[in-house]
């Protein structure tokens, strides 16, 4: 059946499940696919239900979700814009809808490179999320984390480790010293301690890190190989080459067996390791 302007007649029920679908396939990794539906859905919400309906305006979200992922930034933050503009307009700037469309317009901006643009809205997100939820509420904790990466980008690094060492404390208190976002705000840490030339401070951060993940997480894991290379890297800055090399050695033995030689992941860590055999043979010479 066709509705009066001979588009398909498309039931509420249909678009319910034609958004779990374009979901499951955005979490199998095919965000083409789910592009194509969600771009459907939208459009048809739009004649359904109209532009300011709350279903729409989902819509219009999850396919701006969609397109941030599919690297089309113009795309993403036109419609979060629009979702932005219309939430606000529709239930006020600190409606739940109105924080998180421009939290997700933020991390847009910040791919974009508009560093400025995207701290003031985290900071008009965080503010209302202050007051609305608390300090200690997850969702607050994230955005002052978000806002952390965007002033260290700013170079602004006294404010970044303000906030970091603020999420820590929260979630040492609420989470544990040992919880994966505890242990990813101290590593969010000690690359701002790092940044400062900070070295002894960041190495210890580090190497904290570094024990828990082994023991909770494995030797072999992405996070905890992530976190030996920044290690080895601060080592080879320390001039403590000898360790750097160890470390940079492990990371790369791990990473040529879970993701071959040719990964560029591999690679960069025997760019890293090559880098400080050349600082050793200089040193000896």
């Amino acid at each position: 059946m066709e509705d009066s302007s001979g588009h398909p007649r498309i039931s509420h029920k249909s678009l319910i499940s034609e958004g779990d679908l374009a979901e499951t396939l955005r979490a199998q990794g095919d965000f083409t696919g789910a592009r194509d539906l969600q771009q459907e859905v939208l459009e048809a919400r739009q004649r359904l239900l109209g532009t300011e309906h709350g279903h729409t305006l989902a819509a219009m979200s999850n396919l701006a979700l969609t397109l941030h992922e599919l690297g089309d930034l113009d795309g993403a933050r036109g419609l979060y814009q629009r979702a932005v503009d219309l939430q606000q307009r529709l239930f006020g700037p600190v409606h739940p809808d109105s924080l998180v469309f421009k939290n997700n317009l933020a991390g847009v901006l910040r791919s974009q490179g508009d560093l400025t643009g995207a701290r003031d809205l985290y900071q008009q997100v965080l503010e209302a999320q202050q007051q609305l939820l608390g300090f200690e509420h997850p969702s607050t904790l994230t955005t002052i984390s978000n806002l952390a990466s965007v002033l260290y980008e700013l170079g602004d690094l006294s404010g970044a480790r303000d906030l970091h060492e603020q999420v820590l404390d929260a979630g040492r208190r609420l989470l544990g010293t040992e919880h994966p976002d505890t242990l990813r705000s101290m590593n969010n840490l000690a690359v701002v301690l790092q940044a400062q030339h900070d070295l002894s401070g960041a190495r210890d951060v580090y190497q904290r890190v570094l024990e828990a993940q082994q023991r909770l997480l494995g030797s072999e894991h992405p996070s905890t190989l992530a976190t030996m290379n920044n290690l080895a890297a601060l080592f080879f800055e320390l001039g403590d080459l000898d360790e750097a090399r160890k470390l940079f050695e492990q990371v790369l033995e791990a990473r040529r067996r879970l993701l071959g030689p040719d990964h560029q992941s591999t690679r960069r860590v025997l760019a890293n390791l090559r880098a400080v055999t050349q600082a050793q043979e200089k040193s000896s010479s």
